[in-house]
C-alpha cells in the first residue's frame, strides 16, 4: 500500500498487543464446540455443534499477513455463504467487550441472549451457524497479532476487504456469496469495501457507522475533535506495529485534503443490495449512516430507523430474524418475501408518550415534507413563524455563554428529516468562533423530555426496578449513563469554515467545502448555516421546542472521560430580525 507513504501519515505508540492481558493466545487449530456448551457464565448455550477454525493466516496483496477465526457448521460437505465482521477490537473479545460487559445494565444486551462467541458489535456465531452460515472474524491489519500498522477506516479497509473476500471465495466450504455485518467500525468497513466492488460481494448490511471521518466526527463542522477515534486506536486496538495519530493529523490538516478524502468512502460506487439500519440518537453514526443510504448507487436498498441503541438493536430477536431474511435472499438465493419489505421503515420518537415503530414509507427524506421556519427574537428569546420587523441581538461569552430560545406548539407537530439553523453572528475580541446548536423538547412545567435509548428492563425479572435505578443514576449525574438518553438533534460549525459547497448543499442539508478559511472582521456580521443531523420526533399540543445556541458543546461526549477542548475566546453577538432573519428550518410532516 502506498497511501500512508504518499500522505506522510504521522504515527504514534499505541497499546502493544504482545502479552496483552485480554489476548487469549495464538493457536492455529480446528476444533468442534459441542452443542449445549456454555462459554461464559450466564451466556446462551450453543444450539448446535460449531466448527472453529482458529488463527487462519491470510496474506493481503502487499504481503501483510492478518489472522482470522471462522465459525461454521461442522458438516464439511456443506457449501455455505460467509458473513464477515471486520474490525480491530479483537476476534476473541478484546478491550471493548470488557468495557461493554462492565457498563451499567450491559447496555441493554442481557448476557443470556448471546453466546459470548460474538465479536464486539458483531453477529453471534451461535445463531448464524445454526442457520447454515459461516461467521468470519478477522483481526484487521495492524490489530492484535495481524501485521502492519493500526489505521482508522479508510480506502485501505476497502482494499484489504477485497482481498479477504476473494480469499474466502476460494475456500472449498464457501458458496462464493459473501457479505459483511455488524455495528459501528464493523459497519464502517462496509462502506469502503463496497466501493472497491470485490467480485464475490453479494450484499451489505451496514448497521450504524460513519463513512466520512472529517465531516462525521473528527473534524465535524471544521471543529477538531479526534480524541474518541484516537482512543479506539490507542486503547481498543492493540498492535504489534505503530498507530495512526489522528490527533496529530487533525492539527496538521485542518482543511480538506487527500488525507481526509481517503477517509471518505466513495459511496456512489456501492452497487450491491443493502440493508441499512440507522437511529436518530446516535452521537457518532447518525449522519454517516443516512448519507451512506442516500448516496449509495444500489438499485435495491432498504432503510430501517429504530428507536433504540445500536447494540441492543443488533441482538433483538425480531431484528436478527429480519436480517436473516435479507441474507437468505441474497446469500442463499432463497425466494422468500424479503423484496416486499418496505423500502423505508421509520421509528418516530415521542418522548413522554409512545413512539411510532417501523412506519412504512416509500423514501427518505419524505416527499411530503414541508419546510417551516421559526425565526429567532433576541429580545423575547422566543421563536415565531414571522421574522421580527426590528433588529434585535443578544451577547454572550464566547467560551461559556449560551442563548436559549423557545416556541410552544399549539397543535401536534411531526419533524422528520434534515434541519438547519441560519444565524447571523458578530464576534468581539476574536476573529473566529465555534458555535454549537441543539434542539430539545420540553413538556409540562418546561420539563426536559429526553428519549431513553436503552431498554434496561429488557428480559429482567423486575423491569420497573431497573428503570427506576437508571433514572436515579441520571439524577445523580452519573456520566456512565449519559449516552442512554438523547435530547434531540445537534449541530456545530467553526465560523471560519462557513463556506458552503453549493453543488452538494440543499436548503435543509448544508454541506461545507472546508477548503478555505474566512475569518470575521471587527464589526462584520456574517451568516452561519449550521447543519443539524437528521431526526424524527413529535411534539404534542402545548409542548415546547427549545433551541440552544452556545459557545461550547452542550451534549455528552461518547466516552465519559473525554472532554471537548474550548477554542473560543471573546464574545459573540447573535443578531436576529430586520435584515438579519435568523431562523430554524424544520422538516415538518403534515
Amino acid at each position: 500500500m502506498t497511501i500512508f507513504q504518499e500522505h506522510k501519515i504521522i504515527f504514534c505508540e499505541g497499546t502493544s498487543s504482545k502479552d496483552h492481558p485480554l489476548y487469549p493466545g495464538f493457536k492455529q487449530e480446528t476444533k468442534i464446540l459441542p452443542q449445549g456448551s456454555v462459554h461464559k457464565e450466564g451466556a446462551l448455550a450453543l444450539p448446535c455443534d460449531i466448527l472453529w477454525d482458529r488463527d487462519i493466516a491470510i496474506t493481503l496483496r502487499d504481503g501483510t499477513v492478518i489472522y482470522a477465526d471462522v465459525y461454521r457448521p461442522p458438516n464439511t460437505k456443506l457449501v455455505i455463504p460467509a458473513i464477515i465482521s471486520a474490525g480491530p477490537f479483537g476476534k476473541n473479545g478484546g478491550v471493548n467487550r470488557k468495557i461493554f460487559n462492565d457498563m451499567p445494565f450491559r447496555s441493554g444486551v442481557p448476557q443470556c441472549t448471546v453466546s459470548s462467541l460474538e465479536k464486539f458489535e458483531a453477529l453471534d456465531p451461535a445463531y448464524w451457524c445454526l442457520h447454515g452460515y459461516a461467521i468470519v472474524h478477522p483481526d484487521v491489519r495492524g490489530s492484535w497479532q495481524s501485521g502492519g500498522n493500526t489505521h482508522i477506516n479508510s480506502k485501505l479497509d476497502g482494499e484489504d476487504g477485497y482481498d479477504l473476500f476473494e480469499w474466502l471465495a476460494e475456500q472449498p466450504w464457501c458458496n462464493g456469496k459473501i457479505s459483511y455485518a455488524g455495528n459501528s467500525w464493523l459497519s464502517q468497513t462496509q462502506w469502503f469495501v463496497g466501493a472497491e466492488q470485490p467480485p464475490h460481494l453479494a450484499c451489505l448490511a451496514p448497521w450504524e457507522g460513519w463513512n466520512d471521518l472529517y465531516n462525521d466526527d473528527a473534524m465535524r463542522g471544521g471543529i477538531p475533535n479526534p480524541d474518541f477515534q484516537q482512543f479506539l486506536l490507542n486503547v481498543s486496538s492493540p498492535s504489534l506495529g505503530k498507530t495512526e495519530d489522528i490527533v496529530a493529523m487533525a492539527s496538521k490538516c485542518p482543511f480538506w485534503n487527500k488525507y481526509w478524502e481517503d477517509r471518505q468512502a466513495k459511496l456512489d460506487r456501492i452497487e450491491v443490495p443493502m440493508y441499512v439500519t440507522a437511529s436518530w440518537t446516535n452521537l457518532l453514526h447518525t449522519r454517516g449512516t443516512f448519507e451512506g443510504y442516500l448516496k449509495a448507487s444500489s438499485g435495491e436498498k432498504w432503510l430501517r430507523v429504530h428507536n433504540s441503541h445500536e447494540w441492543p438493536d443488533l441482538y433483538y430477536p425480531q431484528n436478527v430474524e429480519d436480517l436473516r431474511k435479507f441474507f437468505d435472499y441474497y446469500l442463499k438465493e432463497i425466494k422468500n418475501d424479503w423484496p416486499f419489505t418496505p423500502k423505508v421503515r421509520l421509528s418516530i420518537l415521542n418522548s413522554g408518550h409512545e413512539d411510532i415503530i417501523n412506519r412504512p414509507e416509500h423514501e427518505f427524506p419524505l416527499a411530503r415534507q414541508v419546510s417551516e421556519r421559526l425565526f429567532l427574537n433576541c429580545h423575547t428569546l422566543k421563536l415565531g413563524s414571522d421574522c421580527p420587523p426590528s433588529q434585535t441581538n443578544v451577547k454572550m461569552d464566547g467560551a461559556t455563554g449560551q442563548a436559549v430560545f423557545t416556541h410552544e406548539f399549539s397543535s401536534r407537530k411531526e419533524w422528520v428529516g434534515y434541519a438547519a439553523l441560519k444565524v447571523w453572528i458578530e464576534t468581539i475580541g476574536t476573529d473566529d468562533i465555534d458555535i454549537y446548536v441543539k434542539v430539545s423538547k420540553l413538556g409540562p412545567n418546561d420539563k426536559l423530555l429526553e428519549t431513553r435509548c436503552i431498554d434496561v428492563g429488557y428480559l429482567q425479572d423486575d423491569p420497573e426496578a431497573q428503570w427506576k435505578k437508571l433514572e436515579e443514576m441520571r439524577q445523580q449525574k452519573n456520566k456512565s449513563v449519559d449516552v442512554y438518553f438523547n435530547e434531540g438533534p445537534n449541530g456545530m460549525l467553526r465560523a471560519s469554515h462557513r463556506e458552503l459547497d453549493f453543488q452538494k448543499s440543499t436548503e435543509h442539508h448544508p454541506m461545507y467545502t472546508h477548503k478555505t478559511e474566512a475569518k470575521i472582521k471587527p464589526g462584520q456580521v456574517v451568516p452561519l448555516i449550521i447543519e443539524l443531523w437528521p431526526y424524527g420526533w413529535i411534539w404534542e399540543a402545548g409542548e415546547k421546542l427549545q433551541l440552544t445556541v452556545s459557545g461550547y458543546r452542550t451534549w455528552p461526549e461518547l466516552l465519559p472521560h473525554l472532554e471537548s477542548k474550548s477554542y473560543n475566546k471573546g464574545e459573540v453577538v447573535i443578531h436576529a430580525g430586520g435584515d438579519y432573519g435568523s431562523y430554524l428550518l424544520m422538516p415538518i410532516i403534515p
